[in-house]
């Protein structure tokens, strides 16, 4: 009984429950205040490894407002480039931490650019992340036109869903991992 609950905290860790999947893609350098949601146009492209994407999270910058409705909106390109949105979903952000949303799982081609959009109900946050270039497989976009920011990239986090058999065998990893501990 001990190993079985060992596998399931360790899958535990892995797998993000309210998000229905796995971080597939994970840029967590929130050192430089980035952009104001007012500014408007905000988006940061990416390239998802898995085939399906089930949600995103950004970093919100710490002392600037306190919490608002924040939407991230998936697109296949930017919106004043033809883009589709893909899938939608919206939380309630605290300035200083995470705001991770979910929607049902999107199929996409993994390695291909996809954006994220980021809006808000009352435009008083702001996003962190770095002007360091962290994240070589896409760029920030901000202001009127979505402007491009080749070395900037906001702070955030894409969830996929798990292959079929992944979570099983994560759990055998864990049930290994347990044996071992004794």
């Amino acid at each position: 009984m001990k190993m079985l609950s060992t596998a399931i905290v360790l899958a535990g860790a892995v797998v993000a429950p309210a998000m229905g999947g796995v971080i597939d893609q994970n840029q967590d350098d929130n050192s430089a205040y980035m952009a104001a949601f007012d500014q408007g146009d905000l988006a940061q492209s990416f390239q998802q490894s898995a085939n399906s994407i089930s949600g995103a999270g950004i970093f919100l910058q710490d002392g600037i407002g306190t919490s608002d409705t924040v939407t991230i909106t998936l697109y296949d390109a930017l919106p004043n480039a033809g883009g589709l949105a893909l899938a939608m979903g919206s939380a309630v952000g605290n300035a200083g931490s995470w705001v991770d949303v979910s929607w049902n799982s999107v199929s996409i081609d993994a390695d291909t650019e996809y954006f994220l959009v980021f809006t808000s109900a009352t435009d008083t946050l702001g996003i962190a992340g770095s002007l360091d270039n962290p994240y070589d497989r896409g760029q920030v976009y901000a202001n009127t036109g979505y402007q491009g920011f080749e070395t900037f990239d906001y702070a955030f986090r894409t969830y996929a869903v798990p292959a079929p058999g992944a979570l099983a065998v994560l759990g055998a990893g864990g049930l290994l991992a347990g044996r071992r501990r004794r």
